[in-house]
């Protein structure tokens, strides 16, 4: 099989499949559908204000731009986009993370901002969205399985910009699963698609974005060692105390001392992926 006869978008979706298969075909909706998780995961996002600034700092937005945050999650761009620009309408589907997004927005006095409680793949554009936005942005939150589909639906709701963010090789946490699983289930663990299936989606496309890498340190802090096992319980798939026994001690190895709390770090690459949309129509 040549380059040029590859069905990119076969690829995603069976890695996509294989990934799902592998953790049990959860949703990624379903994870955080806990308030309690997603009010931890702001409270991460937000230690790190100036990334936040720099993401958004890199949009082209004015006072009067719309912008689209698929998979918005707590609100991480979207609140602070809404006190930047015209209108933002946030697409997520997790009942914990629309329902703290909803909080952070009336927290910040947010009044502008919309939050579509629904799966990308499931919006009606005449129902749910407001025309076409200026900006149209997904950022790691690309867990759906036809890509093609779901980017042309961006590309549809977009009157200039669509962006996109995702991960390139070995993400901190699937470090963890791909050193547990095997031991854990008696299997290897499989892993997502990754940047350059996406890129490669895109060029099939006819979309020849615009890149930007970025590796940074991923930092996820603990309390203490109960809560470290209490985040990684649920995404070891565990259901036994002997396998609990075996993320304890796992984790007792590789977590960093943080003061009176532990550290989960690893270095890990990012990808930025974005173009004017009159190039894909």
């Amino acid at each position: 099989m040549t380059y040029n006869t590859i069905d990119w978008n076969a690829v995603w979706k069976e890695l996509y499949d294989e990934n799902a298969a592998c953790q049990g075909s959860r949703e990624c909706a379903s994870t955080w559908a806990s308030r309690e998780k997603a009010h931890a995961f702001l409270a991460q996002s937000r230690e790190n204000p100036e990334r936040i600034r720099h993401v958004i700092d890199s949009f082209p937005i004015e006072a009067g731009s719309t912008v689209l945050d698929i998979g918005a999650g707590p609100g991480t761009l979207a609140v602070p986009l809404a006190c930047r620009v015209a209108r933002v309408t946030a697409v997520e589907p997790a009942a914990g993370m629309a329902d703290v997004m909803a909080g952070y927005a009336e927290e910040e006095g947010v009044s502008n901002l919309e939050i579509v409680r629904k799966r990308w793949e499931d919006i009606d554009p005449s129902v749910d969205l407001r025309g076409r936005y200026d900006i149209v942005v997904a950022s790691y939150s690309l867990g759906m399985p036809d890509i093609r589909t779901a980017v042309e639906a961006m590309c549809e709701a977009s009157s200039r910009w669509v962006y996109l963010f995702w991960f390139a090789g070995t993400t901190a946490w699937e470090r963890t699963m791909a050193d547990l699983w095997p031991v854990l289930h008696g299997k290897e663990f499989r892993f997502g698609p990754k940047a350059d299936v996406l890129f490669n989606v895109l060029y099939s496309m006819g979309i020849y974005p615009n890149m930007e890498t970025i590796r940074r340190e991923h930092l996820r802090r603990f309390p203490d060692l109960e809560a470290a096992v209490a985040e990684f319980r649920d995404q070891c798939q565990i259901t036994s105390p002997a396998q609990e026994e075996i993320l304890r001690e796992y984790l007792s190895a590789t977590l960093s001392k943080n003061g009176d709390g532990f550290l989960h770090a690893g270095m890990m690459t990012r990808v930025k992926f974005w173009w004017e949309v009159d190039g894909c129509r």
